[in-house]
């Protein structure tokens, strides 16, 4: 009899481990399963089949073109820890494939009515002639159907003229009116600004200033780069994420427009598989008031070297992606990447 009972607590404990393990998102979350180079992940919900999906920069990590030609991959879920790849976007028909005939960067994206609506950095180079980032590049407004996410992807029109470079835009909805804003600086000019637009039609689009207060504003931050803004809104704040390559920037605001630097996390590396180095480009997802957030991590990078990542080896440059959870304590944004997350 006590061997018996004893083999059911046993069996009951192994179901528990069994189950808790099941629970846990993964880590690392996904990694592209062509050139291993998922980057830069966008989140959002899509009502139409109420899946997930995250859409990343898919860096051609194991050959040494690796920042060009680059396509913008897709995977989805239903409940945030089991995630499936469901290919490449095409673009006006065009792509689909892990090598795009144009290079595609950093996907911010939105859900408005019955369509999905991404802003992304465009550039026409494939090649590494005018550096191994290509040359200059665009801001591009494209949009498809809630039902065809990956392959309905229509040119509505590019955000800026040529008389600009920008890269890595960030979107979001306040009432009704649809806010972009994206990193770029005029021909000619060595400062980069943080340019916002605003519209009400997703056609016609205002421009609304440069960023204000302490976002890209060294004085404030002390930090003298910072790219790759990602605005969310969670407990009746406005926050701003950004990516010095030193962990991620967190800015807080009550009006979205004026930002007060508030710190850096997720810079030392975590102990989850793959999780060994700071975390970048991200972007969040609110639910159930619950804040996580969305990463890519480059774990064989030499940051310490000082050494730019086209001239490290190929084997240093494939990147994974990783989730956490957002906490607040003291008023402030913090994140401990290590800790296991559960999702009811």
């Amino acid at each position: 009899m006590k061997k018996t009972f004893l083999y059911i607590i046993l069996l009951l404990n192994a179901v528990t481990v069994s189950a808790q393990n099941r629970e846990a998102v993964p880590a690392p979350l996904f990694s592209d399963p062509n050139y291993y180079g998922s980057c830069d992940p966008e989140i959002i919900y899509n009502p139409a089949d109420k899946y997930y999906y995250i859409y990343y920069t898919s860096r051609r990590a194991t050959i040494e073109n690796l920042f060009t030609a680059t396509p913008v991959g897709v995977i989805k879920s239903k409940d945030l820890m089991n995630w499936k790849f469901v290919g490449y976007c095409k673009f006006d028909g065009i792509g689909g494939t892990k090598d795009m005939p144009a290079t595609f960067w950093a996907p911010a994206i939105i859900a408005d009515k019955n369509e999905l609506h991404m802003f992304v950095t465009w550039k026409p180079d494939t090649t590494t002639a005018k550096g191994p980032w290509g040359g200059p590049a665009k801001i591009v407004h494209y949009k498809t159907a809630l039902n065809n996410p990956v392959n309905g992807w229509i040119k509505v029109a590019d955000m800026h003229d040529s008389t600009y470079n920008s890269l890595d835009a960030t979107v979001y909805k306040k009432n009704d009116t649809v806010h972009v804003w994206f990193k770029g600086k005029k021909a000619g000019e060595k400062k980069n600004e943080l340019f916002h637009v605003v519209s009400t039609d997703m056609k016609n689009w205002k421009a609304s200033g440069f960023s204000k207060s302490d976002v890209f504003n060294e004085a404030a931050t002390g930090q003298p780069f910072e790219e790759a803004p990602y605005i969310f809104q969670w407990k009746n704040k406005y926050y701003m994420l950004t990516d010095p390559h030193k962990g991620l920037m967190v800015y807080e605001s009550s009006d979205s427009e004026n930002w007060k630097y508030q710190g850096i996390i997720l810079k030392d590396s975590g102990t989850r598989k793959l999780d060994n180095s700071r975390a970048r480009h991200c972007s969040v997802i609110v639910k159930d008031n619950r804040a996580f957030i969305f990463y890519h991590v480059e774990p064989w990078r030499d940051y310490d070297s000082g050494i730019g990542i086209p001239k490290q080896p190929i084997s240093n440059r494939r990147a994974v992606l990783q989730m956490a959870e957002l906490k607040i304590k003291a008023g402030k944004i913090s994140c401990n990447r290590n800790e296991a997350i559960k999702i009811n």
